[in-house]
């Protein structure tokens, strides 16, 4: 779609944005959830929920609070960041990749949710580089088993081969 309509690298960009921080997401968290994937002030009202919700049914949830893309990406390149806790699963992202995707986040993901009146003009040369990377940090999550554990062997087949295609686009 996007050779033949301008508007569509907006959408793949900001699919893009979506695929990879839900994977994320999907990695960190815990048993616990929302635990692993949140600010640390939500986690503590999440543990203290989790507390007083077992003695007193009435105790509401607090709103989850996810981290931004660079914090989940940081945290998920550190050993031990699967939501199991094995120490030998993290995300590969060099610290040129966690800026790329940083400024990626707060300059084109941000300003397309958090829209502001003004015209835009995207470089889009860079979009099959990111969306390779992309495919790579899904691989990776995948692979390191925990955040698509709930899913059968065929999706995760699926899932392997389009991330394949996707890398493919940068070729």
């Amino acid at each position: 779609m996007v050779s033949d309509d301008a508007q569509a690298w907006k959408w793949l960009a900001l699919a893009l944005h979506a695929a990879v921080q839900g994977a994320l997401v999907c990695h960190l968290v815990t048993t616990a959830s929302p635990l692993g994937a949140v600010t640390n002030r939500n986690a503590e009202e999440w543990v203290d929920y989790f507390d007083k919700s077992r003695s007193d049914s009435t105790f509401r949830p607090p709103r989850t609070r996810l981290l931004d893309l660079p914090e989940l990406i940081k945290l998920a390149r550190k050993p031990g960041s699967c939501g199991d806790g094995r120490e030998t699963t993290h995300v590969r992202v060099s610290d040129q990749e966690l800026n790329w995707l940083h400024r990626f986040h707060s300059e084109v993901r941000n300003q397309f949710v958090h829209f502001e009146p003004m015209g835009w003009a995207l470089e889009v040369s860079g979009l099959p580089t990111l969306a390779a990377l992309v495919s790579r940090i899904i691989s990776d999550t995948l692979e390191a088993g925990w955040a698509f554990r709930h899913k059968d062997a065929e999706w995760r087949d699926a899932l392997r081969t389009d991330l394949e295609t996707l890398a493919a686009f940068n070729r």
